[in-house]
């Protein structure tokens, strides 16, 4: 498979608290990972999203605007507020990315990883690339 590269809406999902969860009651936090992998497939899906990964118990998706990454964002937040059986952090990022043997690379990936990881539990925080795409959206 060829490298390239493509321009994208990079959203980086991470649970909060999964590897404690993990530690004391394993057969609990497979089925919230499994919970977590089918909401955020289903809102990938209303917003145009593209499921590229699971690392450990983040999710990378991308997406061809910030507008539809922000918007299932607040979608996933919304749901989980309603039925709070887990939190994630959610970081969302444009930029760059590389498509090399069948995995993501590239700053844009690795700045949406950033961006999740300082996020508060139950937030979404975005680059300034992003706010600035969005901005005048209501």
């Amino acid at each position: 498979m060829k490298e390239y590269r493509k321009l994208a809406a990079i959203m980086f999902t991470d649970i909060v608290g999964y590897t404690a969860m993990m530690s004391r009651d394993e057969k609990s936090a497979l089925r919230i990972l499994a919970k977590n992998r089918e909401l955020q497939k289903a809102s990938l899906h209303r917003f145009h999203g593209e499921f590229i990964k699971e690392i450990g118990d983040g999710i990378l998706s991308i997406f061809q605007s910030s507008w539809d990454a922000v918007c299932c964002a607040i979608e996933l937040q919304r749901k989980l507020t309603a039925n709070p059986s887990f939190q994630l952090r959610i970081g969302i990022h444009i930029g760059d990315i590389v498509f090399s043997e069948k995995d993501v690379f590239g700053d844009g990936v690795n700045i949406a990883s950033h961006i999740q990881a300082i996020c508060e539990p139950g937030g979404i925080l975005m680059s300034e690339k992003v706010y600035d795409d969005i901005k005048n959206k209501i």
